[in-house]
């Protein structure tokens, strides 16, 4: 007997029939979806999203599932970040690596939610979910995954496939406002709605993802306007946007890209200093979405900033993770010296840098030649590096336009849920024939609809 298919794999595998029973109208279809993408400013780097054909499915139990454990963590994650090392965000900064120039922003504090918005991103198995990484450090995707679940509901094929099956797309941006507006009323002196400026580059790849979320800001009868950083100032104790003060900065341009233009954005960071704003997030998220700081959650020495249930939470959704150091330390239960087990067990790890983002840099084990995987573990003892247990990566079979045909494709899948403090939020899912499953590393982005 046939093994009986999931809801969500079964509504993947409907999609993907359909497809094959008319591949002219698909390929229609994907052209169209193409265009569709360029006309709603679903773009990256001033080109159509990459994408696939059909939209990643998952069930409706092992979304809530998803959401649920991703909630946990990020609040253990907040908790730990502030009580680590008795609360010596110092400390914590050595441990995790984080440059100087950093340091002296992150240990500013402006009171919590030090992470209000994030991303997980995530590999979602029989077990359930997998998180290898948080991105609270100015999360893109929020505005992109909205607007993609729209385009893709305007499919014929989606269309068809949506009376065969129950399927429904959790929106994000709702959740986002009501946050970023909440957490400013909560401590504001004035009067009124806030201004909020959506700040980064101004040629930064991801604008559309914010020129999305402005509008809907705007929608909503909020003032928000995109800023660029190095043209902010401050002036009469307020931090101004082309001239008009803000109540709210929603900063989408990272720490460190901020520092490497420290000279071009003092204004933009004396305001973070004194308070003039509401930053969301906060620079000290920078602490909590560290890959250094996975290592803390899963380290026995650290077991103390949770209870049992969340150590078995942790041990469950979070992949074994540790700073790079001679050392010995427990992985499964026995006691090994951390780098000639790293060496000699490559084939199930992957080596990061701590402060990378984009896929930058990752080294897979199994992908990488012994002499190779030595150096650079030798590398990483002199710099903030760390090894992680390599997670199994889903595959699923996509219909993709590849060098201009419409093709079936097993893709590498991770899914990314939103994070936004106390609310239901959506996720996107990256597809990638690449085990660096990262659309700034040549992946495809697609919305994520739950069945059932």
């Amino acid at each position: 007997m046939a093994e009986r298919l999931g809801p969500a794999a079964e509504a993947a595998a409907d999609f993907n029939r359909l497809v094959e029973d008319d591949l002219r109208a698909a390929y229609a279809q994907a052209r169209w979806l193409e265009e569709a993408f360029r006309a709603a400013a679903i773009t990256f780097d001033g080109e159509p999203m990459r994408t696939c054909l059909r939209p990643h499915f998952i069930a409706r139990a092992d979304w809530d599932g998803l959401r649920a454990a991703g909630r946990r963590v990020m609040r253990v994650a907040a908790r730990a970040a502030r009580n680590v090392f008795a609360g010596d965000v110092g400390a914590l900064c050595a441990f995790l690596g984080t440059p100087e120039a950093e340091a002296r922003w992150v240990r500013l504090d402006p009171g919590p939610p030090d992470v209000l918005l994030s991303r997980l991103d995530a590999f979602l198995g029989p077990d359930g979910p997998r998180f290898i990484e948080i991105n609270s450090d100015a999360p893109a995707g929020f505005g992109y995954g909205d607007r993609m679940a729209e385009v893709f509901a305007d499919l014929p094929l989606f269309q068809d496939l949506s009376r065969r099956h129950p399927v429904r797309y959790e929106p994000s941006t709702p959740a986002l406002m009501d946050a970023v507006v909440w957490a400013w009323q909560s401590r504001q002196r004035r009067q009124g709605d806030p201004v909020i400026a959506i700040v980064d580059w101004a040629e930064v790849k991801t604008r559309p993802d914010q020129e999305i979320v402005a509008a809907r800001f705007e929608a909503r009868g909020y003032e928000c306007r995109l800023a660029d950083p190095r043209r902010m100032e401050v002036a009469g104790g307020r931090l101004l946007a082309d001239g008009r003060p803000v109540d709210i900065v929603y900063r989408r341009a990272v720490l460190s890209e901020l520092l490497e233009r420290e000279d071009q954005v003092r204004p933009f960071l004396q305001a973070y200093r004194d308070g003039l704003a509401l930053f969301v997030n906060s620079l000290r998220c920078r602490l909590s979405e560290d890959k250094a700081f996975l290592a803390i959650l899963t380290d026995e020495a650290y077991a103390s900033l949770m209870s049992a249930e969340e150590a078995e939470l942790v041990r469950r959704v979070l992949p074994w993770t540790r700073r790079v150091a001679e050392r010995r330390t427990l992985r499964d239960g026995r006691e090994v010296d951390l780098v000639p087990h790293v060496i000699e067990d490559r084939a199930r790890l992957v080596l990061k840098p701590a402060h990378g983002y984009g896929g930058r840099s990752v080294l897979l084990g199994d992908e990488t030649p012994p002499e190779e995987w030595e150096r650079a573990v030798q590398t990483a003892l002199g710099e903030p590096w760390v090894v992680q247990e390599r997670v199994p990566i889903p595959e699923e079979v996509f219909p993709v336009l590849m060098d201009g045909e419409l093709v079936t494709a097993p893709l590498k899948v991770n899914v990314n849920p939103f994070y936004v403090e106390g609310a239901d939020v959506g996720a996107v899912a990256r597809a990638s024939l690449s085990s660096v499953v990262n659309v700034s590393a040549g992946g495809g982005s697609v919305p994520t609809f739950v069945v059932g």
